[in-house]
């Protein structure tokens, strides 16, 4: 059975559904940016969002590919006054174990 719309409508729908990129970052992952950077962190979670769904090989959602993007490939610690506006630092259990020689 075919789709009954355009899939672009959809994303597209998405994309500008009327709240700034700060918001919707800020709202999926926790995550306060300045509004400058805030439109080009957006973009280049839209594009993780399709590269881990491709790897996957299957749809991973936003909400995974915003916090994704922020734990494993943004490393900005940038502080507004005394808060970090990147995610806190892993717990000790949640480091990859090390094989010792």
């Amino acid at each position: 059975m075919p789709i009954p719309f355009k899939l672009d409508y959809a994303i597209e729908k998405l994309v500008n559904d009327g709240r700034s990129e700060q918001r919707k970052i800020r709202k999926l992952a926790g995550v306060k940016i300045e509004a400058e950077e805030a439109h080009d962190v957006w973009t280049r979670i839209l594009e993780h969002k399709w590269y881990i769904s491709e790897r996957l090989g299957r749809d991973t959602g936003l909400r995974v590919a915003a916090i994704d993007y922020f734990e494993n490939i943004h490393r900005k610690t940038s502080k507004v006054g005394s808060r970090q506006t990147s995610l806190p630092p892993r717990l000790r259990f949640m480091q990859p174990l090390t094989m010792a020689a």
